[in-house]
């Protein structure tokens, strides 16, 4: 939707040409008019306009010191002068100025709905320019680093899923690995980080280890890197074969032998740049793309996993740490269930009810299984859930509108569940009805929101400037495009249309009451001139304001 601003201090030409540019289909326009340079500088200061359509000669401000603020305020809006042929050399020197043209007056309303709708198309055209696509390529290629770290951090966390990802997609990115090829990980933490560090401080840590890596490991690896936290900085490598064939096992091995050596190195080079440690974790075997979350949960778990008070630590055999763990529960290494507690918030905040029923199917199948309902793991997991779940409940206050569908005292009491199996099935039903009412509130929230809207319509149709879309939505503290937007969805109808059938009704109640004059009748529905409002009418009705009238009477 494009802003179309007519200036005229004619009353009876702004109002003409007001209604005759309504009736332009190729592109959505919100049109106001002004009927001086002051009233359109008022509506300037206060929202985006598009398209300008002006009188040159006009008292108190003309059209040419009207351009000048345009310029200044919204430097995109374009200008339409409309002049006679008297005054063409006065405008000729403004219309050199880009984004600026003229009308001739004599040449009539189809010349004038023909240039407001080219230029309304040129804006359109405009915003999906070459120029804008080629500025924003330069741009993604200067945050590189930045879009590949939310990408990365997206597919180890699970919230990008694995089916989504293509090999396109890291090329677009320039991660230089490939998705047909499994991966070793290597994870790294730079070891006991002052508590108050200033944050660039920190980030010129992670700078310096990215750098060190680039030096050392790119010779013989094609690799990615990326912060996963404020601590914790990870790699995926891929050996370099040297020429178009996949890896073998011996490509893996000489790789893997090459970085533990080089991880040394790079402990070295960090320490003498920064004055500080880092430790490194390197898987030892490969890992198929969709096996990396839980991989990298055994890392992280590794490098937290201390052997006597140094620092500096650098292992390559994850086994070690499955032998301590392995008579520990499934779930506590699972990476995935650690990460979602966290997205079910999230998806509490601001997600559909799908998108949680399948995030609770992920952190709660393995629960459903477990037998016994006094395993430390598994109450650990469902608190976890549930907590989540009593926040969002306590956050928004919706006990009691909980309580008339759902007993709330089994949430945080396990001994009223039978199973493990039945306490899932309980959390996925509150969840259900959760939004049940999150969607309910949103949408009373929208009908009372246009109920406000259609009020102030219908007591102030006498007014124009007050049932403008930018006035509109300043009553209800929105931006226009978005409640207009809104309104369509709650009513189905234009809010430009919306106001046309209140003008009409209206005006029909009080053509039936012989006691008003048309043109009292034109003024009560926001019509200055009688002239735009019998045009108006007999667009909506087939008949003028007058003939609608007799025909009331005779009956």
């Amino acid at each position: 939707m494009f802003r179309l601003l007519i200036v005229d201090d004619e009353a009876i030409i702004a109002d003409g040409l007001c209604e005759v540019l309504s009736s332009i289909r190729e592109v959505e326009l919100d049109i106001y008019k002004a009927y001086s340079g002051q009233e359109a500088l008022n509506l300037l200061n206060r929202t985006r306009i598009d398209i300008v359509l002006t009188d040159i000669c006009m008292p108190g401000m003309t059209g040419i010191q009207l351009l000048e603020t345009i310029h200044s305020k919204w430097p995109e809006c374009k200008v339409i002068f409309l002049t006679g042929h008297s005054e063409f050399e006065y405008v000729y020197t403004a219309i050199q100025s880009e984004g600026v043209s003229y009308i001739l007056k004599t040449e009539g309303y189809g010349k004038i709905i023909d240039t407001v709708t080219k230029t309304a198309l040129k804006i359109e055209e405009n915003l999906k320019s070459t120029a804008l696509v080629k500025q924003a390529q330069e741009q993604l290629g200067t945050t590189k680093n930045l879009l590949q770290t939310i990408f990365l951090r997206g597919i180890l966390n699970e919230e990008i899923s694995m089916s989504e990802i293509k090999q396109q997609q890291f090329d677009e990115l320039e991660i230089p690995l490939s998705m047909k090829e499994p991966v070793v990980m290597m994870a790294g933490r730079i070891d006991d980080i002052p508590k108050g560090i200033p944050y660039s401080v920190r980030t010129e840590w992670f700078i310096s280890i990215r750098l060190i890596a680039e030096q050392y490991i790119s010779v013989k690896t094609k690799f990615v890197c990326f912060n996963h936290d404020n601590s914790t900085i990870v790699w995926f490598l891929q050996p370099v074969t040297g020429e178009k064939r996949r890896a073998g096992e011996e490509d893996w091995n000489d790789m893997l032998t090459f970085i533990k050596g080089i991880a040394e190195l790079m402990q070295e080079s960090f320490a003498n740049s920064t004055g500080k440690s880092i430790s490194f974790v390197l898987d030892d075997t490969p890992v198929s793309w969709r096996g990396i979350q839980d991989r990298y949960f055994t890392l992280k778990m590794l490098l937290n996993y201390r052997i006597g008070k140094g620092e500096g630590l650098l292992l390559s055999d994850t086994s070690l740490l499955e032998r301590d763990l392995q008579n520990h529960s499934r779930i506590v290494k699972d990476n995935s269930v650690r990460n979602r507690a966290v997205d079910l918030a999230e998806i509490l905040e601001n997600g559909t009810k799908e998108d949680f029923l399948s995030c609770l199917m992920t952190l709660s199948e393995k629960l459903a299984a477990i037998q016994s309902m006094h395993d430390i793991v598994a109450v650990e997991q469902y608190y976890s859930i549930a907590l989540v779940i009593l926040s969002h409940i306590n956050k928004w206050n919706l006990t009691e509108k909980i309580a008339f569908k759902i007993s709330m005292y089994k949430l945080m009491n396990l001994e009223y569940h039978e199973s493990w199996k039945y306490a899932v099935e309980y959390l996925k039903q509150l969840g259900e009805i959760l939004f049940e009412i999150k969607d309910s509130e949103e949408e009373k929230r929208a009908q009372d929101v246009i109920g406000i809207v259609q009020k102030h319509i219908n007591e102030h149709l006498h007014l124009q400037d007050e049932v403008s879309l930018v006035r509109l939505a300043e009553i209800v503290y929105f931006n226009p495009s978005y409640l207009s937007r809104l309104f369509k969805q709650v009513t189905g109808k234009n809010l430009s249309d919306y106001i046309s059938e209140c003008r009409i009704k209206k005006a029909k109640k009080l053509l039936e009451n012989p006691d008003y004059k048309i043109h009292e009748i034109s003024e009560a529905v926001g019509y200055l001139s009688a002239t735009n409002f019998a045009r108006f009418f007999k667009k909506i009705t087939s008949m003028t304001p007058q003939e609608y009238r007799d025909s009331k009477l005779i009956k």
